[in-house]
């Protein structure tokens, strides 16, 4: 189904004839919704791009450590408390 030019003009002109005042609004209705979706879809794949990240990121540590032994983790590493702390 193409729309040629003949009925690009008429629904043109049956819109500015319709809607003439209130096009200005709905064109800037329709952008402020365009750039919404815009966000949410980047915001989806930015999420989508961590989540791969993340998972190779995991898939790396546990190749390592299947070739050099497990890596330090938080429990085996000391902690410092305050008392140990000098200026503390």
């Amino acid at each position: 189904m193409n729309i040629g030019t003949t009925e690009l003009l008429v629904i043109l002109a049956l819109a500015l004839f319709l809607y003439g005042k209130r096009l200005p609004e709905i064109t800037r209705a329709l952008g402020k919704g365009y750039q919404e979706f815009r966000k949410a879809v980047d915001s989806v794949k930015g999420d989508i791009q961590k989540q791969v990240t993340d998972i190779a990121r995991d898939v790396d540590i546990k190749e390592a450590d299947k070739i050099y032994g497990p890596a330090e983790t938080k429990e085996d590493v000391p902690s410092i408390k305050d008392s140990d702390h000098p200026a503390g």
